[in-house]
């Protein structure tokens, strides 16, 4: 199998030679192109997110000694979310790489953020399984420089880091769900409840409304951390 103009460019742009063509190809391949079937890059987009997690988490581990676990998964989130992998795709012009329906490519298909995420955590998965973990790791570390030297050694509130939690996630912001008030008027006690779609749930209180949603927070997140 020959390489198309544009895949010998992507590989250019990223610095690496396919030896089996084929997993390039399946990279490549959007869900939206029916007539190959289940033969798209939903499944590598599911190993290449794996790969890009412990590549990312291993070079903080390894760079950043004095990081509390806190910080780590902080700046983790801040690396791998969906927003971060668009951008490296776009970076890279994977867009125009996409082997996908006519209908999906019509409708701005090459540019969406979602489409271009999954796509450059297939490739990932791709240059993988055509070599190995060393190899996909100095790809990696390239693409993502710029951004791996604009880090924060700032640990975040509760209520943000639970936020970039799930944004990470591609899961919906947090609910935050006023219970009761207790207490005499000059001195009150809120209760204020925090959910996330995936049914995880707790509750903080304090005497105002903003540092009860700062506690219930701060108890989610540690729910988060025990189920790890």
């Amino acid at each position: 199998m020959k390489l198309k103009q544009n895949q010998k460019e992507l590989c250019e742009r990223i610095n690496y030679s396919f030896v089996n063509v084929a997993l390039l190809e399946q990279a490549l391949v959007h869900s939206s192109l029916k007539s190959r079937g289940h033969m798209n890059n939903q499944r590598m987009e599911f190993l290449g997110d794996r790969i890009l997690g412990f590549v990312i988490s291993d070079y903080l581990f390894k760079n950043h000694p004095n990081w509390r676990e806190g910080i780590l998964a902080l700046n983790l989130n801040f690396l791998v979310c969906k927003e971060a992998c668009a951008e490296i795709a776009e970076k890279v012009s994977l867009g125009k790489s996409l082997i996908m329906g006519k209908s999906e490519s019509k409708y701005g298909g090459r540019t969406k953020k979602a489409i271009l995420a999954d796509a450059i955590e297939a490739l990932i998965a791709a240059i993988y399984l055509d070599s190995n973990i060393s190899e996909v790791r100095k790809v990696i570390i390239k693409l993502w420089r710029a951004k791996l030297t604009d880090l924060s050694e700032v640990e975040l509130d509760p209520k943000t880091t639970l936020q970039h939690w799930v944004q990470a996630r591609n899961m919906r912001l947090p609910q935050y769900i006023d219970m009761r008030r207790d207490g005499l008027d000059h001195d009150p006690i809120f209760y204020v409840e925090v959910r996330l779609e995936n049914g995880l749930s707790a509750i903080g209180k304090e005497k105002s409304k903003q540092g009860a949603q700062q506690i219930a927070a701060k108890n989610l997140l540690s729910q988060i951390e025990d189920k790890l």
